[in-house]
């Protein structure tokens, strides 16, 4: 048995490697490199289109960085937040299966407590679980998407942006008034398992310095989608049951001109969701009564602008509200029905001033406070609350060969509670050094390495739930090694128009680790290891190949190989064993052909086979799997609007799989996209 399972992981990685090489071109030729200073970088209004198909941030950055477009999204198929996230290299979904359900991430293996999610450049927290559920957004506002490991070159940034692992950014649709003074986007989606997706959106520009947008959406699915049930050696078909999901989104946002070089823009930000969860399938049991009620609501301003011509200053200020109720019904609770509520606030300010001497220099220094509190009918009426002070040091020397970047994060948490006890404070100094080096005048390939020391003190939910969690919980301190290279070819009058290549070593030391392990959708055990040691590599590669004037190849992969293993006590059982949870190895890859009929996209994803628990034993083991898709779509332009229409198939092969244990994901299953933008 144990053999077939080796066997198994290496034809994983085998086929996920063949994928991603087939994809790098054998010809390359240089291009002479654009200049390119810290002044030349500074943006203080970062409206900037892209409109090329390489991820083309990702190059001369010390540390790795990963960034796609709106237009890079639709001709990979992506069909929605966390198909994109399953893209990138190094990461890794938690997905609980159908539309709607819950999605969190983990970068690098560093859990999703690690990873920073900014929208629209300020950082959304949640100070319960420490976990952002991606399922909150949604792809249709979405003008790019990056994720950065290690730190960002960009300097002038709040310090709670900086103060995690990695940080995951989306940012959201800029209105363009360049012909008409209005826009609006109608689109709807539809599908198996009673997928209905409505989204509305209008920009106007109010006067020359003044402009609104406002979006919408609802989203419904009942998500009774087949999968089969193996007892022994009986196979039976089953329906998931207690799945429904219905949501509700909108936003609004409001953008100023204060001045020539000033910018105040206003966010409004509202998401209401009922989800039943559908419990891990058991043997003789598919009852599930459980079902959850989120609501979020946010406020956040942004203002940004020159202080004379080498100070630049930014604020940002923000309201945040969260309120949870998760509810499950049977006979083993008292009145036959158990009622958990949760309440978190958070308070948020932070204001960042940049000083840029000459082209070569510049220097940032950042602080930021933050008030969170939580209450909970399940914490006995501790009512927890957290101040939050962060502080960021920062130089950066660039030159036509070299960019250097150097940062020192100070971190302070003080918890309290206002009924019993609260948790320990902790502070830190974290500092990190980052370089990229440009060895070759004519070629843009560049050799990176980066070191980051970072820490994350306990949620709410690791200190405070009557269940599982304890006060006790140390500070999980992660330190972060990263050397790569990167290759980019540009040349729109060749066959081959771009190619991109990174590839990255990474070495993770993580003390204290603080693991959790789903005992169902709402409720974790914590686990805390002494230590994790965490190997691996990221390669990404993507390509434009022109076949003719009217038809183009767009190839991406991306693959990942990670050993994270629990180092903690050389006399346990559990020593060197891979940590719950994470396959060793990652990939995707995707094929657009452009033509002037209809564009077509195939596309898959793979994991190899990881681990539910710390014991590796088989009836541990969740299998790998690799599924695939596709995606026709096409464009209408007449004189005055636009239309759009596409189809997507995913998983065609039908695959049945697990991402988490008795959580089966859907299988086949397709969606219709229509749009129409005036």
């Amino acid at each position: 048995m144990r053999n077939r399972l080796l066997h198994s992981d290496r034809y994983a990685c085998s086929v996920l490697l063949t994928l991603c090489l087939c994809f790098v071109p054998v010809t390359m030729r240089a291009q002479s490199q654009l200049t390119d200073t810290i002044a030349d970088k500074i943006h203080l209004i970062d409206e900037v289109t892209v409109s090329t198909t390489g991820r083309s941030r990702n190059v001369i950055s010390t540390a790795p960085t990963q960034l796609v477009t709106q237009k890079q999204l639709l001709y990979q198929g992506v069909t929605d937040l966390s198909d994109a996230l399953r893209r990138f290299s190094g990461v890794n979904v938690r997905d609980y299966g159908g539309a709607g359900g819950v999605k969190t991430i983990s970068v690098r293996s560093l859990g999703s407590q690690h990873t920073a999610v900014a929208y629209d450049g300020i950082t959304i927290t949640d100070a319960q679980s420490g976990q952002i559920d991606l399922s909150r957004f949604s792809l249709d506002n979405i003008r790019s998407l990056s994720l950065t490991i290690g730190d960002n070159d960009d300097i002038f940034l709040p310090a709670r942006t900086v103060a995690s692992a990695a940080v995951l950014r989306l940012q959201t649709e800029v209105p363009d008034f360049t012909e008409k003074s209005y826009r609006m986007k109608a689109e709807v989606k539809t599908g198996s398992f009673g997928l209905l997706n409505p989204y509305l959106r209008y920009d106007q520009q109010l006067g020359k310095r003044v402009s609104l947008s406002a979006y919408g959406d609802y989203l419904r699915a009942d998500n009774h989608y087949p999968f089969r049930l193996v007892n022994g050696k009986f196979v039976t078909t089953e329906k998931r049951n207690n799945n429904f999901i219905e949501t509700n989104r909108a936003e609004a946002n409001v953008q100023v001109h204060t001045s020539e070089t000033g910018l105040l823009q206003g966010k409004v930000y509202y998401y209401s969701a009922f989800r039943q969860l559908p419990g891990p399938v058991i043997l003789y049991n598919s009852v599930s009564r459980e079902q959850e009620t989120d609501r979020n609501f946010f406020a956040q301003l942004h203002y940004q602008t020159l202080l004379g011509p080498l100070w630049h200053l930014q604020l940002n200020g923000k309201f945040n509200w969260t309120y949870t109720h998760y509810q499950d019904k049977g006979n083993q609770y008292p009145d036959g029905i158990l009622s958990n509520y949760y309440y978190q606030r958070e308070y948020y300010g932070s204001g960042t001033l940049m000083f840029t001497p000459t082209n070569h220099w510049a220097f940032a220094y950042a602080a930021d406070y933050a008030y969170n509190n939580f209450n909970s009918n399940t914490t006995a009426g501790v009512r927890p609350y957290r101040n939050t002070v962060l502080q960021t040091l920062t130089a950066k020397y660039q030159s036509s060969h070299f960019l250097l970047t150097a940062r020192l994060l100070g971190s302070i948490y003080q918890n309290g509670a206002k009924n019993g006890a609260s948790s320990k404070s902790a502070n830190r100094l974290s500092p990190s050094v980052s370089l990229s080096f440009k060895p070759f005048e004519q070629q843009d390939f560049y050799i990176r390495a980066s070191y980051k020391d970072i820490f994350r003190v306990a949620t709410f939910s690791e200190n405070y739930f009557a269940r599982y969690s304890s006060r006790d919980v140390n500070p999980e301190i992660a330190r972060q090694f990263n050397v790569g290279v990167t290759y980019s070819l540009q040349q729109a009058d060749s066959w081959l128009q771009h190619v991109n290549i990174t590839a990255d070593g990474y070495y993770n030391k993580v003390k204290d680790k603080i693991v959790a392990v789903p005992f169902n959708m709402f409720f974790w055990t914590i686990i805390n290891l002494g230590r994790v040691d965490i190997w691996g590599t990221d390669v990404n590669v993507d390509a434009s190949i022109a076949l003719n004037s009217r038809h183009r190849l767009l190839l991406n992969g991306a693959y990942t190989l990670q050993l994270a293993s629990n180092m903690t006590d050389p006399q346990s059982k559990y020593y060197k064993n891979q940590i719950v949870y994470t396959p060793k190895n990652l990939g995707s890859a995707s094929v657009s052909w452009e033509n002037p009929w209809v564009n077509v996209v195939l596309h898959a994803t793979m994991s190899s086979a990881r681990y539910t628990v710390e014991d590796h034993k088989p009836e541990n083991r969740l299998p790998g799997y690799g599924e695939w898709g596709a995606a026709l779509y096409r464009t209408f332009k007449f004189k005055s609007f636009e239309m759009a229409a596409r189809l997507d198939g995913i998983n065609l092969g039908n695959k049945q799989y697990c991402i988490v244990k008795s959580y089966p994901m859907p299988g086949r299953s397709f969606k219709v996209t229509l749009s129409l933008t005036i």
